[in-house]
């Protein structure tokens, strides 16, 4: 039987994907969504002062960009930002390794992430890589100086604790820092310049000058799935409630793109726009999610900026623009009054319509803090009354009403 023929290669910057999930990441801060390239610009900045070669500048950079990779909550990211040590930091360091990993364009980055909060007095006893236990090492520590920094941000004091600061971090010296690495520290935080290009607009404008000099590559539309993959584990585990439910909307869209006759390449390309739909929801803090009464007005405002979030993560990824306006439409209606772009009628593409009924299959098929999961035949009735009233589309619901046990299974990623 001949193989189907998959999408085209995409033609990527790798800096810009990077900066892509870097932003996925940087939602889960809420209030404060600059702490990873706070962390790459700084560990940057400390290789350079170290003299170390660009490659590494660059590598440390990307790592520090992504160094969180492993965390979804807004819970365990409050204690990632409060503390120099936390006893459960090991866990996310663990799953950012384990993300990366299996993608070859970024699994270079991979060991950094899983040591990046180890203790220097443990990683010098470990038989790892010289360079792999001075890199992650210094992750930690442009990741601590942050999080000793980041709360004077807002009223401009940083300056006014600098010497704190630095003391604090000095008298980790070859216990949870590297000597060389604080000495380098010491050194370059003592001009007023390295505290100021903390602040906002400074950082912005680092992050424009890295990606000025971006890394234009061919990545493989296989590996481009991987991709996808990471960003959807990275969301589904905000909370054990959506447990799968990316991975579940990608197989339940794919599979009713398929029955209604769209072509293989397009079924991959909504089975990707399935996984990255829901990206924009890190932002929302995991005391909405999880909330075990109806959502407030105020709550329902903040859950609907979350498609909007997704559109704004992926729209610099100019090579996926299709797929990433499928995947922020998902809560748009034929009727046009989803949200949050109100695009309906022949605006709102079949793949689009697909992925909102495969989005409130999964939804009601699955256990929420508020109710336990729905039945089949309740979720299809719900569905149904949808579509007469032209919040859902027919053939779509129809679709599903006509297989409707192996759309429940697929739904909930039963084999």
């Amino acid at each position: 039987m001949r193989a189907q023929q998959l999408p085209q290669d995409l033609a990527i910057d790798l800096r810009q994907l990077v900066m892509t999930i870097a932003n996925t990441i940087d939602l889960v801060g809420v209030d404060d969504v600059l702490h990873g390239r706070r962390v790459g610009m700084m560990a940057r900045e400390l290789a350079c002062n170290l003299g170390w070669n660009g490659a590494t500048q660059s590598l440390l950079y990307d790592a520090g960009l992504l160094h969180d990779c492993g965390v979804s909550s807004t819970r365990v990211h409050r204690n990632l930002v409060v503390d120099l040590e936390w006893a459960g930091a090991q866990e996310h360091c663990i799953r950012g390794d384990a993300l990366l990993h299996d993608f070859a364009p970024l699994a270079h980055l991979a060991p950094i992430i899983r040591y990046h909060h180890s203790r220097w007095e443990w990683l010098e006893s470990q038989s790892l890589a010289a360079d792999t236990a001075l890199h992650a090492n210094l992750i930690f520590l442009a990741d601590r100086i942050d999080v000793l920094a980041a709360p004077y941000h807002a009223e401009q004091t940083v300056l006014a604790h600098a010497k704190e600061i630095r003391a604090r971090l000095a008298a980790e010296r070859g216990r949870l820092f590297c000597p060389e690495l604080i000495d380098a520290f010491l050194a370059l935080s003592e001009g007023e310049a390295f505290w100021l290009d903390l602040q906002p607009d400074s950082v912005h404008q680092y992050q424009l000058e890295m990606e000025s000099h971006g890394e234009p590559r061919t990545i493989g539309w296989a590996d481009f799935k991987r991709c996808a993959d990471i960003f959807a584990r990275i969301i589904d585990a905000k909370s054990h409630y959506t447990e799968q439910h990316s991975q579940g909307v990608a197989r339940l869209s794919r599979h009713l793109a398929e029955r209604l006759g769209l072509d293989f390449v397009a079924c991959e390309k909504i089975e990707v726009a399935g996984l990255l739909h829901d990206i924009g929801k890190l932002q929302i803090p995991d005391e909405i999610i999880e909330g075990h009464t109806g959502l407030s007005e105020q709550e329902f405002n903040i859950m609907k900026s979350h498609s909007y979030g997704t559109r704004q993560v992926l729209k610099r990824l100019h090579a996926i623009d299709e797929i990433a306006r499928w995947a922020a439409y998902h809560h748009e209606t034929p009727d046009g009054h989803g949200y949050p772009f109100h695009v309906g009628g022949d605006a709102l593409p079949l793949e689009a319509r697909i992925i909102n009924v495969a989005d409130i299959f999964q939804a009601l098929a699955q256990e929420r803090p508020y109710r336990a999961p729905m039945p089949p035949a309740e979720i299809i009735a719900i569905l149904q009354q949808r579509a007469s009233e032209g919040r859902a589309d027919p053939l779509v619901v129809a679709t599903v009403a006509a297989d409707l046990a192996n759309c429940h299974r697929i739904a909930l990623c039963q084999s």
